[in-house]
């Protein structure tokens, strides 16, 4: 008995990709054939990867691309036929993205992708930011426009990796803030009162804002009042606040305090503000007072008993070109030194005496001038025996 098997028909592929991108996860090829037994799947060149040769699932080498063929092979009673799918692997291209960090505010930002052959381009970055742009430009940024910008780029359907970039917006506008602090006397007396003068100039070239100037005063002062041509001065925290001072801008503050006996009498100033300042040199202003220790005493009792025989003015002689005029209640002048040196005893050579040199108890008046620029001290004395 003679069997005739039929012939093993035409293999033809039913599933499978004809174009991958690179680097693409697994696909599976299927075909099929009239009364085939079994179906073999192969792949060329050996490059593109591995392939299952009974399920064909492929699984494409992560670094190839270009043209790969997938061979179904039919095997039957009566021989084998085959069928080829011819499959493109397209690359994944490469994103390069660039831009001009840093950048001033108010400025351009220039974003930059490298050229890619048929590619469409995809941006995205801070507060929702997205472009198909090549080359995008966002005008006068802000400080919000700052962060990552990142870019994608596709052909044929195959996407690169994303590329990040990170753009820096800066505040490039700068501001010579300079202070300058005086004292309208350099040693002061203590108990008297010293007028500090702080002036804040912007020397350019651009306007500064949230100009500040710390001005503490040291506990060798008492704060009494102060003045200023613009903006406010606390004094609990020492802090004058002016605010926007355009270019060639100058403001003043004067601040009035007593002089204590004890404490520091260093006194520094320091003006901030919001720009950037490349000339630090000027932000701060040192001065320190020499204060003076200076008593008039209201009395004194020149009878030789070694105690307040002298009128002693404490401090007199920081004062080398001083004049003293001393009168009696009758404004007559009983004693006169230039320079005093302490050393008036009661006594007087000229006017009415008590037992030769000496003055009558009672209450004198005295002009003393330091000699130093200040008003005439006035004042009485009562001399005691």
């Amino acid at each position: 008995m003679v069997t005739i098997s039929p012939s093993t028909g035409l293999t033809l592929f039913i599933a499978g990709a004809t174009s991958v991108c690179q680097d693409s996860g697994d696909e599976t090829y299927s075909a099929t054939a009239v009364n085939s037994t079994s179906i073999i799947y192969s792949v060329l060149p050996p490059t593109a990867g591995v392939i299952n040769s009974s399920t064909g699932v492929m699984n494409w080498d992560a670094a190839f691309s270009g043209i790969a063929t997938i061979t179904a092979t039919s095997t039957g009673p009566c021989g084998t036929t085959s069928a080829d799918m011819v499959v493109t692997v397209y690359p994944t291209p490469d994103a390069v993205a660039g831009g001009n960090s840093p950048v001033c505010i108010g400025e351009t930002i220039f974003l930059t992708a490298q050229p890619v052959i048929g590619a469409t381009y995809s941006w995205t970055g801070p507060n929702g930011y997205s472009s198909s742009d090549q080359n995008p430009e966002i005008l006068s940024a802000s400080i919000t426009d700052a962060g990552t910008y990142t870019l994608s780029v596709s052909v044929n359907g195959c996407s690169s990796v994303p590329s990040p970039v990170i753009i820096e917006v800066t505040n490039c506008a700068s501001s010579d803030l300079g202070v300058v602090k005086t004292a309208d006397n350099y040693s002061p007396l203590i108990g008297h009162t010293i007028v500090f003068t702080i002036i804040a100039t912007n020397y350019g070239p651009s306007d500064a804002t949230g100009v500040a100037i710390t001005e503490i005063l040291e506990n060798g002062y008492t704060y009494v009042s102060s003045t200023t041509t613009v903006g406010t001065y606390n004094p609990s925290s020492g802090v004058w606040t002016i605010g926007t001072m355009i270019s060639g801008a100058s403001e003043t503050l004067r601040i009035t305090a007593v002089v204590n006996s004890t404490g520091t009498y260093v006194n520094t100033a320091t003006i901030s503000g919001n720009e950037p300042d490349e000339n630090l040199a000027n932000n701060v202003s040192t001065i320190e007072p020499e204060p003076r220790d200076f008593f008039i005493p209201e009395g004194f009792s020149p009878n030789g008993d070694g105690t307040n025989d002298l009128f002693v003015i404490r401090g007199i002689l920081y004062y080398p070109d001083n004049t003293i005029v001393i009168f009696n209640r009758w404004g007559n002048k009983v004693f006169e030194a230039s320079p005093y040196q302490n050393t008036w005893d009661g006594k007087t050579t000229m006017g009415i005496s008590v037992g030769g040199e000496k003055l009558p108890v009672g209450t004198y008046f005295y002009l003393l001038d330091l000699d130093d620029g200040s008003e005439v001290i006035k004042g009485t004395i009562y001399l005691k025996r």
